[in-house]
């Protein structure tokens, strides 16, 4: 990764959203590895819903699969909000069927990436969304 790119990552703020620990420590690190330095957490949708009405994040990375607020409630509670209209949201999850990302992008996703993923597939996925 060229250091123009490094530097973009590092003034990023970013939230990660997953009810799992182990899936939010993955992430989190490799957006470290990244040199994404503004790294938030949350264990669920109803945590996240009320961070990102107190904070702006540049990037949501959220799964799909929570209770009781899905990442795809949670997309739409940020679609929603006028001042979040510049976030956005890349949305993991295991479904890989059509029908799975054509409700995605209805919602207004950015991103959609299927675990497991490499971190060098985490990387394409940001790149892109930032783009």
């Amino acid at each position: 990764m060229d250091l123009r790119t490094r530097r973009r990552f590092a003034a990023l703020s970013i939230l990660v959203v997953d009810d799992q620990i182990v899936v939010r420590q993955i992430v989190t690190t490799i957006c470290q590895k990244l040199g994404c330095e503004q790294i938030d957490v949350a264990s669920d949708g109803v945590e996240a819903v009320q961070m990102v009405q107190d904070k702006l994040y540049a990037v949501v990375i959220a799964d799909w699969n929570m209770q009781p607020v899905t990442g795809i409630q949670l997309l739409r509670a940020v679609r929603t909000d006028p001042r979040l209209s510049g976030t956005k949201f890349l949305l993991m999850t295991a479904r890989q069927d059509a029908a799975s990302v054509v409700h995605a992008k209805k919602a207004g996703v950015d991103a959609y990436i299927v675990k497991p993923f490499s971190p060098a597939a985490l990387q394409e996925k940001l790149l892109t969304v930032l783009a």
